[in-house]
């Protein structure tokens, strides 16, 4: 296919509607020294030689309903491990503006100085061009990458598509700008791909599993106040149900979440971390347990915060985020950076050394009234 018949290069009709800028302009409008102000695409010229157009329309998602027991937890976290992503064409949106998070957040470890407004993200697409919806999918799909990089102030470096049999994936890389020549510290690339491969380009400022410390806290922040939505997410992939899906996190929010955790990691006072994306809170924690320390999480406090009564949905929904290991000595140092930049955050519980197992706990008792019943259970019990 000629440069100027790709997917790429092609104008596009979908649901009936011509859509006014092909792939490529949405792209380029987001690489360096070509953004439009205020995200005016307009202000991109249409190339005038392009002569092919895609006819195609949204595929519809599915409406399947499910439920879920809770006593099946741990089958379900086996079933998320062992299932690999497959790009839905219904959700192409928020698939993209998850992947695109994921990487962005991956980066989050690296080593070297650098904050998000130094990242720079390319874009490479294997895509199946057969069926209906299929290039609807692409298309939201890039426009979803030129919008998010829109929205983050993060510069596009590259992109390519390439038509293929049988695939389709997004790989999403992240690179940083180097501060000066010679400065070893400031490069670093990570890639995440819509198919769950990673390639890990650079070395890591932190581990990515528990150090052997019982008396540490483990800590989630949700980079995104959204609802904890199991719609869109790996299990509800895996067991072949709908529903509603997350969508791409405010920028605003998601800027403040990454840039307090972004100077923990650089001040090395971050014991482990790991990112919170596909799979959900607890496939994180399943990561973080792979060198023989499990945990005890507590979800108590986050299921009282979000209102939310399904224990699933908390710990399978894709939330972007992080998870990260303190010192106990660190605790009010963190409280208080996280409250002073206006950043929520959930204290999960400890690791548990030598017990790789994770442990499940949650209650929707405030916790006035858990320090009352404890005071009430030990007045009974004076003579």
């Amino acid at each position: 296919m000629s440069e100027k018949k790709s997917a790429l290069f092609s104008s596009y009709i979908i649901d009936g509607a011509q859509q006014e800028f092909s792939p490529a302009q949405l792209l380029k409008a987001e690489m360096d020294g070509q953004r439009p102000e205020q995200g005016e695409f307009g202000l991109v010229e249409w190339d005038s030689d392009i002569t092919h157009t895609i006819i195609d329309e949204s595929a519809d998602p599915p409406v399947r309903s499910m439920t879920l027991e809770l006593d099946d937890m741990g089958e379900y976290l086996e079933l998320v491990c062992a299932t690999k992503r497959v790009y839905p064409l219904a959700y192409s949106s928020v698939m993209t503006s998850s992947i695109v998070v994921s990487a962005l957040i991956d980066a989050i470890w690296n080593k070297g100085h650098f904050m998000i407004g130094d990242l720079r993200l390319s874009a490479d697409w294997r895509w199946d061009e057969d069926g209906v919806g299929s290039m609807a999918a692409f298309y939201e799909s890039a426009r979803t990458v030129a919008e998010a990089a829109s929205a983050l102030q993060i510069a596009i470096d590259s992109y390519s598509y390439e038509a293929v049999a049988g695939e389709r994936s997004l790989k999403v890389g992240v690179s940083v700008i180097p501060s000066a020549p010679d400065d070893e510290n400031t490069l670093t690339t990570r890639a995440f791909s819509a198919g769950g491969d990673v390639s890990m380009l650079s070395e890591r400022a932190v581990p990515a599993v528990f150090e052997p410390d019982p008396q540490s806290w483990v800590i989630f922040v949700p980079f995104d106040q959204s609802e904890f939505r199991l719609g869109g997410s790996l299990l509800a992939q895996a067991l072949g149900f709908g529903g509603a899906s997350p969508q791409m996190p405010d920028a605003d929010y998601f800027l403040d979440c990454y840039e307090v955790v972004r100077e923990f990691v650089e001040d090395r006072a971050v014991l482990s971390g790991c990112t919170v994306g596909e799979g959900g809170l607890l496939a994180a924690l399943k990561k973080m347990t792979a060198d023989g320390t499990g945990m005890e999480i507590d979800i108590s406090d986050l299921k009282r915060s979000t209102q939310v009564k399904n224990n699933l949905r908390l710990l399978f929904a894709e939330v972007p985020g992080v998870i990260f290991q303190i010192r106990d000595v660190e605790f009010d140092y963190f409280d208080a950076e996280l409250l002073l930049q206006d950043v929520a955050f959930f204290p999960l519980g400890h690791p548990t050394p030598g017990r790789e197992e994770i442990r499940i706990k949650a209650s929707a008792k405030t916790g006035i009234q858990t320090i009352l019943e404890s005071l009430i259970d030990n007045a009974e019990g004076e003579d």
